[in-house]
Protein backbone atom coordinates (compact mmCIF):
# COMPACT_ATOMS: atom_id res chain seq x y z
CA UNK A 1 0.00 0.00 0.00
CA UNK A 2 2.90 2.52 0.86
CA UNK A 3 4.92 1.68 -2.74
CA UNK A 4 5.47 3.22 -5.81
CA UNK A 5 2.90 2.76 -8.66
CA UNK A 6 4.50 1.35 -11.74
CA UNK A 7 3.60 4.90 -13.45
CA UNK A 8 5.58 6.45 -10.63
CA UNK A 9 8.62 4.46 -10.80
CA UNK A 10 8.32 5.03 -14.57
CA UNK A 11 8.32 8.90 -13.89
CA UNK A 12 11.03 8.63 -11.49
CA UNK A 13 13.23 6.82 -13.92
CA UNK A 14 12.82 9.15 -17.00
CA UNK A 15 13.29 11.95 -14.96
CA UNK A 16 16.43 10.48 -13.69
CA UNK A 17 17.52 10.44 -16.88
CA UNK A 18 16.51 13.43 -18.93
CA UNK A 19 18.42 15.14 -15.53
CA UNK A 20 21.85 12.76 -16.01
CA UNK A 21 21.10 13.66 -20.16
CA UNK A 22 21.13 17.11 -19.57
CA UNK A 23 24.49 17.26 -17.09
CA UNK A 24 25.93 15.33 -19.73
CA UNK A 25 25.36 17.66 -22.47
CA UNK A 26 26.19 20.76 -19.62
CA UNK A 27 29.43 18.85 -19.10
CA UNK A 28 30.18 18.43 -22.74
CA UNK A 29 29.38 22.24 -23.71
CA UNK A 30 31.57 23.75 -20.75
CA UNK A 31 34.61 21.34 -22.06
CA UNK A 32 33.82 22.54 -25.67
CA UNK A 33 33.11 26.24 -25.11
CA UNK A 34 36.53 25.68 -22.88
CA UNK A 35 38.71 24.22 -25.74
CA UNK A 36 36.87 26.78 -27.97
CA UNK A 37 38.33 29.99 -25.62
CA UNK A 38 42.00 28.61 -26.06
CA UNK A 39 41.55 27.93 -29.42
CA UNK A 40 40.84 31.29 -30.42
CA UNK A 41 43.43 32.68 -27.61
CA UNK A 42 46.23 30.44 -29.60
CA UNK A 43 44.69 32.00 -33.04
CA UNK A 44 44.88 35.66 -31.09
CA UNK A 45 48.62 35.51 -30.69
CA UNK A 46 49.38 33.56 -33.85
CA UNK A 47 47.60 36.58 -35.37
CA UNK A 48 48.91 39.13 -33.40
CA UNK A 49 51.06 41.38 -35.86
CA UNK A 50 49.07 40.53 -39.50
CA UNK A 51 47.69 44.34 -40.10
CA UNK A 52 44.33 42.51 -42.02
CA UNK A 53 41.73 44.18 -41.23
CA UNK A 54 38.15 45.15 -41.91
CA UNK A 55 37.19 48.77 -42.06
CA UNK A 56 33.67 49.14 -39.46
CA UNK A 57 33.23 53.02 -40.55
CA UNK A 58 36.07 55.07 -42.73
CA UNK A 59 36.60 58.50 -40.74
CA UNK A 60 39.34 60.24 -42.87
CA UNK A 61 40.98 63.59 -40.74
CA UNK A 62 44.08 64.06 -43.86
CA UNK A 63 46.63 64.25 -43.68
CA UNK A 64 46.14 62.43 -40.39
CA UNK A 65 47.29 58.67 -40.96
CA UNK A 66 43.79 56.80 -41.86
CA UNK A 67 44.40 53.81 -39.40
CA UNK A 68 44.54 55.90 -36.63
CA UNK A 69 40.78 57.85 -37.43
CA UNK A 70 39.00 54.84 -39.08
CA UNK A 71 37.09 52.42 -36.65
CA UNK A 72 38.60 49.00 -37.92
CA UNK A 73 38.44 45.23 -36.75
CA UNK A 74 41.50 43.27 -36.86
CA UNK A 75 42.43 40.08 -38.01
CA UNK A 76 43.17 39.14 -34.30
CA UNK A 77 40.34 41.46 -32.79
CA UNK A 78 38.18 38.48 -33.88
CA UNK A 79 40.05 35.64 -32.21
CA UNK A 80 40.25 37.69 -28.75
CA UNK A 81 36.31 38.33 -29.43
CA UNK A 82 36.01 34.50 -29.99
CA UNK A 83 38.52 34.01 -26.90
CA UNK A 84 36.04 36.28 -24.45
CA UNK A 85 32.93 34.88 -26.25
CA UNK A 86 33.41 31.60 -25.21
CA UNK A 87 35.03 31.95 -22.17
CA UNK A 88 31.58 33.97 -20.44
CA UNK A 89 29.98 31.08 -22.05
CA UNK A 90 32.01 28.69 -19.73
CA UNK A 91 30.76 30.98 -16.44
CA UNK A 92 27.13 30.90 -17.47
CA UNK A 93 27.85 27.21 -17.75
CA UNK A 94 29.91 26.92 -14.41
CA UNK A 95 29.90 29.76 -12.10
CA UNK A 96 33.21 29.89 -10.46
CA UNK A 97 35.75 33.07 -8.91
CA UNK A 98 37.25 35.12 -10.74
CA UNK A 99 40.60 36.17 -9.99
CA UNK A 100 42.21 39.54 -10.46
CA UNK A 101 45.75 38.55 -10.00
CA UNK A 102 48.06 40.66 -8.42
CA UNK A 103 46.52 43.77 -6.96
CA UNK A 104 50.03 46.11 -8.03
CA UNK A 105 48.74 45.00 -11.84
CA UNK A 106 44.87 44.58 -11.58
CA UNK A 107 44.30 48.18 -9.76
CA UNK A 108 46.54 50.39 -11.75
CA UNK A 109 45.17 48.79 -15.15
CA UNK A 110 41.34 49.38 -14.00
CA UNK A 111 42.33 52.76 -13.46
CA UNK A 112 44.05 53.19 -16.46
CA UNK A 113 40.80 51.82 -18.39
CA UNK A 114 38.37 53.67 -16.15
CA UNK A 115 40.49 56.88 -16.84
CA UNK A 116 40.20 55.77 -20.84
CA UNK A 117 36.16 56.51 -20.18
CA UNK A 118 36.48 59.48 -18.34
CA UNK A 119 38.49 61.41 -21.37
CA UNK A 120 35.18 60.81 -23.02
CA UNK A 121 34.29 63.84 -21.73
CA UNK A 122 37.02 66.38 -22.84
CA UNK A 123 37.65 64.23 -25.95
CA UNK A 124 38.75 66.39 -28.99
CA UNK A 125 37.00 63.52 -31.06
CA UNK A 126 34.22 61.60 -28.37
CA UNK A 127 33.29 58.99 -31.10
CA UNK A 128 36.86 57.73 -31.72
CA UNK A 129 37.39 57.96 -28.12
CA UNK A 130 34.58 56.02 -27.59
CA UNK A 131 35.89 53.33 -29.77
CA UNK A 132 39.43 53.11 -28.31
CA UNK A 133 37.26 52.73 -24.72
CA UNK A 134 35.61 50.05 -25.61
CA UNK A 135 38.66 48.21 -26.69
CA UNK A 136 40.30 48.94 -23.41
CA UNK A 137 38.03 47.74 -21.73
CA UNK A 138 38.06 44.45 -23.76
CA UNK A 139 41.69 44.11 -23.45
CA UNK A 140 41.01 44.38 -19.75
CA UNK A 141 38.67 41.33 -19.85
CA UNK A 142 41.70 39.66 -22.10
CA UNK A 143 43.85 40.20 -18.94
CA UNK A 144 41.45 38.55 -17.02
CA UNK A 145 41.58 35.91 -19.04
CA UNK A 146 45.41 35.09 -19.23
CA UNK A 147 45.14 35.47 -15.52
CA UNK A 148 42.67 33.06 -14.84
CA UNK A 149 43.27 30.64 -17.82
CA UNK A 150 46.71 30.65 -18.91
CA UNK A 151 48.22 28.31 -16.24
CA UNK A 152 51.04 26.36 -18.33
CA UNK A 153 53.83 28.43 -20.34
CA UNK A 154 52.86 26.08 -23.52
CA UNK A 155 50.04 27.93 -23.91
CA UNK A 156 51.51 31.11 -25.13
CA UNK A 157 54.94 29.79 -26.20
CA UNK A 158 53.72 27.08 -28.69
CA UNK A 159 51.33 29.97 -30.60
CA UNK A 160 54.10 32.62 -30.48
CA UNK A 161 56.58 30.46 -31.81
CA UNK A 162 54.08 29.98 -35.15
CA UNK A 163 53.67 33.52 -34.92
CA UNK A 164 57.56 34.08 -35.01
CA UNK A 165 57.56 31.43 -37.83
CA UNK A 166 54.82 32.18 -40.21
CA UNK A 167 56.30 36.27 -39.84
CA UNK A 168 60.51 35.62 -39.84
CA UNK A 169 59.51 33.47 -43.63
CA UNK A 170 58.38 36.61 -44.46
CA UNK A 171 60.45 38.73 -43.67
CA UNK A 172 63.05 36.99 -44.80
CA UNK A 173 61.40 36.32 -48.01
CA UNK A 174 61.17 40.35 -48.37
CA UNK A 175 64.42 41.20 -47.54
CA UNK A 176 66.19 38.78 -50.31
CA UNK A 177 63.74 39.32 -52.62
CA UNK A 178 63.65 43.22 -51.67
CA UNK A 179 59.46 43.71 -52.96
CA UNK A 180 56.71 42.13 -50.98
CA UNK A 181 55.59 38.18 -51.63
CA UNK A 182 52.23 38.67 -52.92
CA UNK A 183 50.12 38.07 -49.96
CA UNK A 184 47.96 40.77 -49.87
CA UNK A 185 45.08 39.01 -49.38
CA UNK A 186 47.04 38.01 -45.77
CA UNK A 187 47.52 42.24 -45.44
CA UNK A 188 50.34 42.48 -46.63
CA UNK A 189 51.45 46.02 -48.13
CA UNK A 190 52.75 46.34 -51.66
CA UNK A 191 56.46 47.16 -50.98
CA UNK A 192 59.07 48.38 -53.35
CA UNK A 193 62.04 50.47 -51.51
CA UNK A 194 61.89 52.86 -54.65
CA UNK A 195 57.80 54.06 -53.41
CA UNK A 196 57.81 56.92 -51.25
CA UNK A 197 56.40 56.08 -47.65
CA UNK A 198 58.14 52.69 -47.86
CA UNK A 199 60.33 52.11 -44.77
CA UNK A 200 64.09 51.78 -45.89
CA UNK A 201 67.11 51.70 -44.45
CA UNK A 202 70.29 53.52 -46.43
CA UNK A 203 74.11 52.61 -47.72
CA UNK A 204 75.48 54.64 -49.86
CA UNK A 205 73.34 55.32 -52.52
CA UNK A 206 71.12 52.00 -52.15
CA UNK A 207 67.54 51.96 -50.76
CA UNK A 208 67.21 48.89 -48.84
CA UNK A 209 63.93 47.55 -47.75
CA UNK A 210 63.06 46.88 -44.13
CA UNK A 211 61.36 43.71 -43.45
CA UNK A 212 57.36 44.14 -42.75
CA UNK A 213 56.10 40.76 -42.56
CA UNK A 214 52.65 41.05 -42.55
CA UNK A 215 52.57 43.79 -40.52
CA UNK A 216 51.87 47.58 -41.14
CA UNK A 217 55.61 48.55 -39.82
CA UNK A 218 58.73 46.97 -39.85
CA UNK A 219 58.65 48.61 -35.74
CA UNK A 220 55.68 46.50 -35.13
CA UNK A 221 57.05 43.28 -36.51
CA UNK A 222 60.37 43.80 -34.76
CA UNK A 223 59.11 44.19 -31.41
CA UNK A 224 56.59 41.03 -31.86
CA UNK A 225 59.66 38.90 -32.76
CA UNK A 226 61.42 40.23 -29.95
CA UNK A 227 58.55 39.45 -27.61
CA UNK A 228 57.99 36.00 -29.20
CA UNK A 229 61.90 35.36 -29.17
CA UNK A 230 62.17 36.00 -25.27
CA UNK A 231 59.54 33.62 -24.86
CA UNK A 232 61.39 30.87 -26.84
CA UNK A 233 64.56 31.71 -25.61
CA UNK A 234 63.01 31.05 -21.74
CA UNK A 235 61.46 27.58 -22.83
CA UNK A 236 64.85 26.65 -24.83
CA UNK A 237 66.72 27.21 -21.19
CA UNK A 238 64.31 25.15 -19.07
CA UNK A 239 62.83 22.51 -21.76
CA UNK A 240 63.98 19.27 -20.34
CA UNK A 241 62.94 17.56 -23.90
CA UNK A 242 65.58 16.97 -26.37
CA UNK A 243 63.29 16.97 -29.02
CA UNK A 244 61.17 19.96 -27.99
CA UNK A 245 65.15 21.83 -27.66
CA UNK A 246 65.70 21.12 -31.35
CA UNK A 247 62.08 22.35 -32.56
CA UNK A 248 62.18 25.54 -30.50
CA UNK A 249 65.50 26.19 -32.52
CA UNK A 250 64.36 25.47 -35.82
CA UNK A 251 61.78 28.60 -34.89
CA UNK A 252 64.52 30.88 -32.65
CA UNK A 253 67.14 30.78 -35.66
CA UNK A 254 64.97 32.34 -38.50
CA UNK A 255 62.88 34.42 -35.91
CA UNK A 256 66.73 36.38 -34.74
CA UNK A 257 67.60 36.93 -38.51
CA UNK A 258 63.60 37.82 -39.18
CA UNK A 259 63.99 40.17 -36.49
CA UNK A 260 67.33 41.60 -37.73
CA UNK A 261 66.01 42.35 -41.32
CA UNK A 262 63.38 44.59 -39.59
CA UNK A 263 65.94 47.25 -38.86
CA UNK A 264 64.07 47.73 -36.12
CA UNK A 265 66.35 49.37 -33.01
CA UNK A 266 64.04 48.92 -30.76
CA UNK A 267 63.16 45.36 -31.28
CA UNK A 268 66.83 44.59 -30.85
CA UNK A 269 66.91 46.12 -27.11
CA UNK A 270 63.50 44.61 -26.41
CA UNK A 271 65.15 41.12 -27.31
CA UNK A 272 68.60 42.06 -25.24
CA UNK A 273 67.02 43.36 -22.41
CA UNK A 274 64.73 40.44 -22.13
CA UNK A 275 67.91 37.68 -22.76
CA UNK A 276 69.77 39.76 -20.16
CA UNK A 277 66.98 39.46 -17.77
CA UNK A 278 66.86 35.43 -18.04
CA UNK A 279 70.31 34.76 -18.42
CA UNK A 280 71.52 36.87 -15.48
CA UNK A 281 68.81 34.71 -13.04
CA UNK A 282 70.71 31.81 -14.00
CA UNK A 283 73.86 32.83 -13.55
CA UNK A 284 72.66 33.85 -9.81
CA UNK A 285 71.30 30.87 -9.27
CA UNK A 286 74.59 29.11 -11.01
CA UNK A 287 72.70 26.91 -13.05
CA UNK A 288 75.23 25.55 -14.97
CA UNK A 289 72.99 23.83 -17.54
CA UNK A 290 70.94 26.64 -18.52
CA UNK A 291 73.81 28.22 -18.59
CA UNK A 292 75.57 25.65 -20.91
CA UNK A 293 72.48 25.64 -23.08
CA UNK A 294 72.49 29.42 -23.41
CA UNK A 295 75.88 29.24 -25.12
CA UNK A 296 75.39 26.66 -27.51
CA UNK A 297 72.12 28.92 -28.59
CA UNK A 298 74.56 31.97 -28.87
CA UNK A 299 77.29 29.78 -30.99
CA UNK A 300 74.59 28.20 -33.42
CA UNK A 301 72.64 31.51 -34.02
CA UNK A 302 75.62 33.72 -34.40
CA UNK A 303 77.04 31.06 -37.14
CA UNK A 304 73.62 31.46 -39.03
CA UNK A 305 73.37 34.87 -39.33
CA UNK A 306 76.99 35.95 -39.30
CA UNK A 307 76.70 35.40 -43.37
CA UNK A 308 73.49 37.75 -43.20
CA UNK A 309 74.97 40.40 -41.53
CA UNK A 310 77.82 40.68 -43.58
CA UNK A 311 75.76 41.04 -46.37
CA UNK A 312 73.69 43.44 -45.35
CA UNK A 313 76.54 45.25 -43.06
CA UNK A 314 76.38 48.44 -44.10
CA UNK A 315 72.84 48.91 -43.75
CA UNK A 316 73.24 48.28 -39.99
CA UNK A 317 76.33 50.49 -39.90
CA UNK A 318 73.71 53.25 -41.11
CA UNK A 319 70.86 52.03 -37.90
CA UNK A 320 73.72 52.79 -35.69
CA UNK A 321 75.79 55.61 -37.07
CA UNK A 322 79.04 54.01 -37.74
CA UNK A 323 81.47 56.45 -39.69
CA UNK A 324 78.61 59.23 -40.21
CA UNK A 325 76.95 56.78 -42.08
CA UNK A 326 73.31 58.00 -40.84
CA UNK A 327 74.87 61.41 -42.05
CA UNK A 328 74.59 60.49 -45.56
CA UNK A 329 71.56 62.22 -47.65
CA UNK A 330 69.99 58.63 -48.95
CA UNK A 331 69.72 57.95 -44.79
CA UNK A 332 66.81 58.87 -42.92
CA UNK A 333 67.68 57.40 -39.65
CA UNK A 334 69.20 60.82 -38.38
CA UNK A 335 66.20 62.40 -39.92
CA UNK A 336 63.82 59.94 -38.09
CA UNK A 337 65.68 60.74 -34.32
CA UNK A 338 65.10 64.11 -35.44
CA UNK A 339 61.56 63.85 -35.85
CA UNK A 340 60.61 61.96 -32.62
CA UNK A 341 62.30 64.74 -30.67
CA UNK A 342 60.15 67.49 -32.46
CA UNK A 343 57.25 65.15 -32.11
CA UNK A 344 58.12 64.92 -28.14
CA UNK A 345 58.82 68.99 -27.65
CA UNK A 346 54.97 69.47 -29.66
CA UNK A 347 53.07 66.60 -27.81
CA UNK A 348 54.89 67.50 -24.50
CA UNK A 349 53.70 71.23 -25.17
CA UNK A 350 50.25 70.00 -26.07
CA UNK A 351 50.46 67.91 -22.51
CA UNK A 352 51.29 70.85 -20.20
CA UNK A 353 47.84 72.67 -21.82
CA UNK A 354 45.69 69.78 -20.97
CA UNK A 355 47.57 67.93 -18.29
CA UNK A 356 44.30 67.43 -16.24
CA UNK A 357 42.06 66.26 -18.18
CA UNK A 358 43.68 64.95 -21.91
CA UNK A 359 42.61 65.00 -25.42
CA UNK A 360 41.31 62.09 -25.15
CA UNK A 361 41.80 58.29 -25.28
CA UNK A 362 43.46 57.56 -28.88
CA UNK A 363 42.98 61.10 -30.02
CA UNK A 364 46.75 62.50 -29.48
CA UNK A 365 47.07 63.01 -33.72
CA UNK A 366 43.65 64.73 -34.07
CA UNK A 367 44.80 66.81 -31.47
CA UNK A 368 47.81 67.51 -32.95
CA UNK A 369 46.43 68.13 -36.20
CA UNK A 370 43.94 70.76 -35.13
CA UNK A 371 46.48 72.60 -32.14
CA UNK A 372 49.29 72.48 -34.95
CA UNK A 373 47.80 72.91 -38.31
CA UNK A 374 51.34 73.81 -39.72
CA UNK A 375 54.06 70.73 -38.97
CA UNK A 376 56.31 69.76 -40.94
CA UNK A 377 56.36 65.69 -40.22
CA UNK A 378 53.45 63.24 -40.07
CA UNK A 379 50.91 63.54 -37.40
CA UNK A 380 51.18 60.62 -34.65
CA UNK A 381 51.81 59.95 -31.13
CA UNK A 382 55.06 60.85 -29.08
CA UNK A 383 56.95 57.86 -29.77
CA UNK A 384 56.65 57.30 -26.03
CA UNK A 385 54.05 55.63 -24.17
CA UNK A 386 53.83 56.80 -20.84
CA UNK A 387 53.89 60.55 -22.50
CA UNK A 388 51.41 59.25 -25.05
CA UNK A 389 49.22 57.90 -22.14
CA UNK A 390 49.40 61.19 -20.26
CA UNK A 391 48.70 63.42 -22.71
CA UNK A 392 45.21 61.47 -24.08
CA UNK A 393 43.87 60.60 -20.39
CA UNK A 394 45.54 63.12 -18.70
CA UNK A 395 47.68 63.35 -16.13
CA UNK A 396 45.47 60.44 -13.97
CA UNK A 397 45.83 58.47 -16.66
CA UNK A 398 49.33 58.74 -17.42
CA UNK A 399 49.55 58.30 -13.09
CA UNK A 400 48.21 54.40 -13.80
CA UNK A 401 50.29 53.56 -16.62
CA UNK A 402 53.57 54.97 -14.57
CA UNK A 403 52.53 53.25 -11.21
CA UNK A 404 51.64 49.91 -14.35
CA UNK A 405 55.47 50.29 -15.71
CA UNK A 406 57.53 50.49 -12.07
CA UNK A 407 55.60 48.31 -9.93
CA UNK A 408 56.45 45.02 -11.77
CA UNK A 409 60.04 46.19 -11.57
CA UNK A 410 60.08 47.39 -7.97
CA UNK A 411 57.87 43.77 -7.00
CA UNK A 412 60.52 41.82 -8.72
CA UNK A 413 63.66 43.28 -7.57
CA UNK A 414 62.37 43.21 -3.69
CA UNK A 415 61.38 39.62 -4.32
CA UNK A 416 64.02 38.36 -6.58
CA UNK A 417 65.56 35.87 -3.96
CA UNK A 418 62.23 34.12 -4.10
CA UNK A 419 61.50 34.41 -7.85
CA UNK A 420 64.89 33.67 -9.63
CA UNK A 421 63.92 29.62 -8.42
CA UNK A 422 60.60 29.93 -10.89
CA UNK A 423 61.37 30.05 -14.30
CA UNK A 424 57.52 31.49 -15.02
CA UNK A 425 57.94 34.05 -12.96
CA UNK A 426 61.82 35.07 -14.33
CA UNK A 427 59.48 34.41 -18.15
CA UNK A 428 57.53 36.91 -17.33
CA UNK A 429 59.34 39.24 -15.93
CA UNK A 430 61.67 38.96 -19.18
CA UNK A 431 58.72 39.63 -20.98
CA UNK A 432 57.28 42.85 -19.77
CA UNK A 433 60.67 44.13 -19.59
CA UNK A 434 60.90 43.62 -22.84
CA UNK A 435 57.49 45.51 -23.65
CA UNK A 436 58.16 48.02 -21.55
CA UNK A 437 61.70 49.03 -23.26
CA UNK A 438 59.40 49.22 -26.60
CA UNK A 439 57.30 52.00 -24.79
CA UNK A 440 60.71 54.04 -24.22
CA UNK A 441 61.11 54.39 -28.01
CA UNK A 442 57.75 53.76 -29.47
CA UNK A 443 53.79 54.30 -29.10
CA UNK A 444 53.00 51.24 -30.52
CA UNK A 445 52.31 49.17 -27.47
CA UNK A 446 49.83 52.26 -26.41
CA UNK A 447 48.14 52.99 -29.57
CA UNK A 448 48.21 49.69 -31.54
CA UNK A 449 46.28 46.99 -32.14
CA UNK A 450 49.38 44.80 -31.92
CA UNK A 451 51.60 46.22 -29.24
CA UNK A 452 48.58 46.92 -26.95
CA UNK A 453 47.86 42.77 -27.17
CA UNK A 454 51.42 42.07 -26.50
CA UNK A 455 51.44 44.74 -23.11
CA UNK A 456 47.79 43.31 -22.04
CA UNK A 457 49.07 39.81 -22.42
CA UNK A 458 52.35 40.91 -20.84
CA UNK A 459 50.97 42.20 -18.05
CA UNK A 460 48.31 38.83 -17.31
CA UNK A 461 51.12 37.01 -17.66
CA UNK A 462 53.32 38.40 -15.28
CA UNK A 463 50.77 38.25 -12.51
CA UNK A 464 49.81 35.14 -13.38
CA UNK A 465 53.12 33.57 -13.19
CA UNK A 466 53.02 35.15 -9.45
CA UNK A 467 49.99 33.67 -8.86
CA UNK A 468 51.09 30.28 -9.66
CA UNK A 469 54.53 30.99 -7.86
CA UNK A 470 52.21 31.45 -4.65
Amino acid sequence: MGGFSVWEVSEIIIANMTTHRAGWTQDRLLRLFSIGARFFFALTIILLPVRWRIVLSARPALPVYRDYTDFLLFAPDIAMLGTLALWGLTFLLQPRKLHWGRAHVWVPLLGLTLAGWVSLMSSWDPPLSFYHAVRLSLLFLFFLFVVNEVNSPAWVIIPAGLQVLTQSIAAIGQSRLQRDLGLQWAGEYELNPLWEGVSIVGGGSVRFLRAYGLSDHPNILGGCLAFGLVLLFAAFLHQQKRAWRWAILAVFVPGLAGLLVTFSRSGWAAFFAGCVVIVGAEAVKRNAEALKHAIALAVICTAAIIPLIQRDLPFFYGRFNVNSSASAPISRDRGSLLERAYLFDASNRLFVNHALTGVGLGVSPVALKEAYPLFPINYQPPHFTLLAAALETGILGGAFYFLLAILPMLVFFIGRSRFLRDPQVIAGFALLLAVTVVGLFDYYTWLLVPGRLWQWTAWGLWSASLMHHE
